[in-house]
């Protein structure tokens, strides 16, 4: 019997200090893949960190339940006021109704059409840099939330002003154990409420004067020709607004780490920019922004050969499953070339991100564009994690970097454009 301590999986301030615990995951892999954690402090799980056992979860919803929560709270668990139900804790058929509604716009046409705008914000931060002569930066702050923060807000059709308040209240929903990021005790009302109020209004100024921006398309959604309803068009607008850049910001920073830490793979990258495309996948896996999700059992089932009864709670560990040496070779190596690479970055299954080719063609035209301006590129001070166990991410990460002036990057805007199958 594997005996762990179930808090090194789950604590946030753990998460915060060292990061996913990867020795524990592969130790896990080989022994316990599906293995029942009783944490103080939390609803007990069974964790799941083996590639197979996750993807046959997600691709079993009849079994495995979105439902009834999504992430691992500590309890009591925080549970927003109202009937909200987003498409991430739909199961079918109702989730592939609700996806309808923006799937359409999430085309291959149209990310295409938006890379030359993605290309020339990515211009206008990296000029920005290079005009005030910096050198030392904080690259969180100044560049990975920037891009898509400014992508996703213009997407939904909101003001620059409001993109403050949206970056706020994402940390405050995302990183609600973080001492830096969460919300101030003093500070009355919730960040859930606070962005409900938000959206509501947006909500029905586009119901009364529709445009042509994403919050419009599903305020003005319908599902089995029906209006959608109020809870669902709020849950289905704060996914996109807190995710749509959470996520990318996310694997942007670790990206660079990653690069930073691996001299080998960042010189052959610049050697070879059509590595380009996998190294975003490499990125995506290596990283892994999100740490996990979870599913509920809707009957007495088994899992691996371990039976797990009917209202068992599970936790998808995809930081583990990314990692798992019976699909990738060498998985704790960062190799910019991997292939194949059948991560679970974006989820799997009928849940795989919606915005899973927006996120991968940012990536993807910011390397573009810094590679071949980058003289140098160090690390310049201490790293600092997010505390959470359910997204992977960096708070600071400051660096080092010279670039050159702004350069014609048409070259490298010729790596192939279409988004990985």
């Amino acid at each position: 019997m594997l005996e762990i301590d179930p808090l090194d999986l789950i604590s946030p301030s753990r998460y915060g200090v060292n990061g996913p615990p990867f020795s524990l995951f592969a130790q896990m892999r080989r022994e316990a893949p599906v293995h029942y954690c009783e944490p103080q402090g939390f609803v007990p799980f069974w964790a799941i960190t083996g590639y197979e056992e996750i993807v046959s979860v997600s691709r079993n919803p009849k079994i495995f339940s979105n439902e009834e929560r999504l992430i691992l709270n500590p309890l009591p668990e925080r549970k927003p006021q109202g009937a909200v139900r987003s498409i991430i804790n739909m199961d079918p058929p109702d989730h592939r109704h609700y996806r309808k509604i923006a799937a359409s716009w999430f085309t291959p046409r149209n990310i295409a059409r938006l890379e030359e705008s993605v290309r020339k914000q990515v211009r206008e931060i990296l000029d920005g840099i290079s005009e005030r002569g910096a050198q030392r930066i904080e690259f969180v702050e100044e560049i990975a939330t920037i891009l898509p923060l400014r992508m996703i807000c213009g997407l939904l059709g909101l003001p620059a002003a409001d993109e403050a308040l949206v970056r706020r209240v994402t940390n405050e929903l995302f990183a609600t154990d973080d001492p830096d990021l969460k919300r101030p005790a003093t500070q009355r009302g919730s960040a859930y409420g606070e962005a409900f109020r938000y959206i509501a209004k947006m909500l029905a100024e586009r119901r009364q004067e529709p445009t042509e921006d994403l919050v419009s398309l599903v305020a003005n959604g319908k599902v089995n020709g029906e209006p959608i309803r109020d809870m669902e068009a709020f849950s289905y607008a704060l996914i996109m607004i807190t995710a749509g850049h959470d996520t990318t910001r996310n694997a942007l920073s670790g990206g660079i780490e990653a690069l930073i830490t691996h001299p080998d793979q960042y010189q052959r990258l610049r050697e070879d920019p059509t590595h380009v495309p996998t190294a975003v996948d490499e990125i995506l896996r290596f990283v892994s922004p999100v740490n996990h999700f979870m599913r509920t059992t809707t009957c007495d089932t088994e899992l691996g050969g371990i039976p797990i009864p009917k209202g068992g709670s599970l936790v998808l560990f995809y930081s583990s499953a990314n990692r798992d040496e019976s699909v990738f070779d060498d998985p704790d190596r960062f190799l910019i070339d991997r292939k194949p690479n059948p991560h679970l970055a974006f989820g799997a299954g009928e849940h795989l991100c919606l915005g899973a080719s927006l996120a991968r063609m940012e990536i993807r035209v910011f390397l573009e564009e810094l590679i071949p301006r980058c003289r140098s590129i160090s690390l310049a001070g201490e790293r600092r994690r997010v505390h959470s166990n359910f997204v992977n991410a960096l708070k600071e990460l400051p660096i080092e970097l010279k670039l050159e002036a702004g350069v014609d990057s048409s070259a490298s805007s010729k790596v192939d454009a279409r988004t990985p199958a």
